[in-house]
């Protein structure tokens, strides 16, 4: 399992979490907290997520940490800070500003983006990658968002059309790709272990397609199931569940 592709969909689902609250007109204005701990085989603690989302008239903000615990920093010790700010218009969202800084057995690195209104997006890396300064490079990050920008597009989607069908073009400050997510039928879910729920649920696949100047490689792919028992909108889902087996 690579683990970009999971903190990715981590991220995802404190996000879509935090859009069910926004979803309520007495709450748009309060910002939501999330504190996700994610458990491993055997019940290892593996990595705590924290994020908090605000959404308020035309102006947005997204905040997540992460931070590898226990056994898991063996292999990966990860800690993470990722923060964006951006505008609200009708149906579309534009980020302004992003940055990430990373530390990743004792290396760090740090990310910051600048978008224009003209769709061309300014960045900086340390240590430096003169690769994304080249034209080819700014080709083809004319356009995209940021990760947190990304779900956030896709959970307003789903909140306010019950539909995920949407291709996100990404840059997170290191790597451009494309996330690309598809509707799949409805389920009918039973209790199963620690999971009680027994319903109907709505079902999506998210694809990340990784590119490289023009090269694409095989695409990651986790299968998302939210816990909707009307499966109207996002204003009903109580939980997300996600499948990483394709990663």
């Amino acid at each position: 399992m690579a683990y970009r592709p999971v903190v990715l969909y981590l991220v995802a689902l404190a996000i879509v979490t935090s859009i069910v609250a926004l979803a309520s007109p007495a709450a748009a204005a309060d910002p939501v907290e999330l504190r996700i701990e994610v458990y491993g085989f055997a019940g290892f603690h593996v990595l705590t997520n924290r994020t908090r989302v605000s959404a308020s008239g035309d102006q947005y903000s997204i905040a997540t940490d992460l931070d590898t615990r226990g056994l898991a920093s063996v292999f990966v010790d990860l800690t993470s800070h990722s923060e964006v700010r951006g505008r609200l218009a009708q149906d579309a969202v534009h980020p302004d500003a992003y940055h990430g800084e990373v530390r990743r057995n004792g290396n760090d690195s740090r990310y910051r983006i600048d978008y224009r209104a003209d769709g061309t997006v300014a960045s900086d890396q340390m240590p430096p990658s003169p690769a994304l300064h080249s034209a080819a490079a700014a080709d083809q990050m004319h356009g995209t968002v940021d990760q947190l920008t990304a779900f956030f597009i896709i959970e307003r989607q789903l909140a306010q059309r019950g539909s995920c069908g949407m291709v996100v073009p990404v840059f997170d400050g290191l790597s451009r790709y494309n996330l690309r997510f598809t509707d799949a039928q409805p389920e009918m879910l039973s209790p199963e272990g620690r999971q009680r729920f027994a319903g109907r649920t709505l079902v999506w696949l998210a694809r990340i397609r990784w590119c490289r100047c023009g090269w694409s490689s095989t695409p990651n792919t986790a299968r998302c199931q939210a816990i909707s028992p009307s499966c109207a909108t996002a204003a009903s889902i109580s939980a997300l569940r996600i499948d990483f087996s394709g990663l």
